[in-house]
């Protein structure tokens, strides 16, 4: 990966983690400036199939995380940040990016509940949520699942993608 790719794809999940941990937001004038670059970068070094790959990139990293948006694991800036994450990357590191940030973010929500004293009541839910995966009941895993629930513990993902694609970085590049 080029090092103004890295620059750009560090820039990017360091800003989104800084507003994330703040706010509690990640906005759209970090996610879309920073797609627009990647998709410029990658268009730069690969002309118009570098642009294309970055465009096919960023739509599956739309992809897999509105997944996880639409049954309520995430916010919309979480689902937009890995989506800008995807167009700076080649097709095949973004699951690398993926697995790690899951990986992290697993690590990361046990330590909150732990944390928090709930750690019990976190394992419980998750096993809901797993076994209504399982059984194909989207209301249930929706509903165990959401974050506006007024005793959700809400993780700031936009940390934990910028952690797990740093990681990636780290091990790969």
């Amino acid at each position: 990966m080029p090092f103004a790719l890295q620059v750009g794809l560090v820039t990017l999940v360091l800003a989104a983690a800084v507003s994330d941990l703040a706010t509690r937001r990640i906005p759209n004038w970090i996610t879309l400036p920073g797609a627009l670059a990647g998709i410029a970068l990658q268009a730069w070094y690969g002309g118009a199939q570098g642009a294309i790959r970055a465009l096919g990139t960023a739509a599956l990293g739309f992809a897999i995380f509105m997944a996880l948006y639409l049954l309520g694991g995430m916010g919309a800036g979480d689902v937009k940040l890995f989506a800008a994450v995807g167009a700076f990357l080649a097709p095949h590191s973004l699951p690398w990016v993926f697995i790690l940030t899951g990986l992290l973010g697993g690590v990361a929500a046990l330590a909150l509940a732990a944390a928090r004293g709930r750690l019990m009541e976190v394992l419980r839910r998750t096993g809901h949520i797993v076994a209504g995966l399982g059984l194909l009941r989207w209301r249930e895993v929706r509903q165990a699942s959401r974050l506006d629930a007024p005793n959700a513990l809400r993780l700031p993902y936009g940390a934990v993608i910028a952690g797990g694609t740093l990681l990636f970085l780290a091990m790969f590049h």
